[in-house]
């Protein structure tokens, strides 16, 4: 109850005081302001009232609807907790640049400062919530999958995900809602959705080589003798964080999408675990090149 009341309360308690001192904001209040400077853009009181209570009602669902789905409770309560803890972040700032302003227009300015304090606030509510989820304890294990005969080498698999692809797509409709130094932060995030939206593992008596992403890049080779077996296991992006490039201990994982995943042994570094098609047979392959 307490990892779904709290955020609750927590947001509620920094839209409070937009009901308690309503005379006191101007309508519409300021609601978007550059990277830094002065607001320039503007919302109806009620309508981010409105707003605000949708977000929290969806963050919440979130977090419920994946309960329902057995999603490891630990990953799950720290990203629902930090897209809370960044709402509830954004809301504090815009109530306080607005209060007692004369107009939308003349509301407080944002700085780079308030900036930071946004993202340490959503990483501090993420810590909180990892916490409350039961931390290590709240992480299910991998499940393993049944090993299939020995397969020769070379072999080669690969591993897709639309649904990551499409945040390619976010700096072509940026360009007409946001600021240029934001769009450069989206296009960053970009980059990195679509490096992590595909990958390929081939195998061959020399080792095992991972590329990323539709170019190929980044790119790492495990040499065979680095190498002391591999397994296939059934693996949950929620138990690594979320999908892309995830440490956790003992393991670096390149999590493209839910499902099989190739987890190679290495006795002198953290294991790395690859989600990829047909995992078992790319596992036998390993484990018959180690042999050798």
């Amino acid at each position: 109850m307490t990892v779904v009341a709290l955020p609750v309360l927590v947001v509620f308690g920094m839209f409070l005081p937009l009901i308690l001192f309503f005379s006191r904001y101007p309508d519409p209040i300021a609601v978007h302001w550059g990277f830094t400077g002065p607001p320039n853009g503007e919302m109806s009181l009620p309508a981010y009232v409105a707003l605000l209570v949708v977000g929290m009602l969806l963050a919440w669902g979130a977090l419920a609807a994946g309960a329902r789905r057995s999603m490891p409770s630990a990953p799950l309560t720290a990203v629902t907790y930090f897209i809370m803890g960044l709402l509830a972040a954004v809301n504090a700032q815009i109530v306080i640049a607005n209060l007692d302003a004369a107009s939308w227009e003349a509301a407080a300015s944002m700085s780079v400062v308030s900036v930071v304090a946004v993202v340490i606030v959503g990483v501090a509510a993420a810590a909180a919530g990892w916490f409350l989820g039961g931390g290590s304890s709240g992480v299910e294990s991998d499940e393993p999958l049944a090993p299939v005969a020995p397969s020769t080498t070379p072999w080669s698999g690969s591993a897709f995900n639309g649904w990551v692809a499409l945040i390619g797509a976010l700096p072509i409709v940026g360009v007409l809602f946001f600021d240029p130094v934001w769009l450069i932060l989206l296009v960053v995030i970009a980059i990195f959705g679509v490096a992590f939206s595909s990958v390929t593992v081939d195998v061959d008596d020399a080792g095992v080589t991972v590329r990323i992403g539709p170019f190929g890049w980044p790119t790492q080779h495990i040499a065979v003798d680095e190498i002391t077996g591999a397994s296939a296991v059934a693996v949950k992006p929620m138990s690594y964080g979320g999908w892309g490039y995830r440490v956790r201990s003992g393991v670096r994982a390149i999590i493209i999408r839910s499902g099989p995943a190739i987890r190679i042994d290495r006795p002198d570094g953290p294991d790395l675990l690859v989600t990829v098609d047909d995992a078992p047979a790319g596992a036998a392959a390993i484990s018959t090149a180690v042999r050798r």
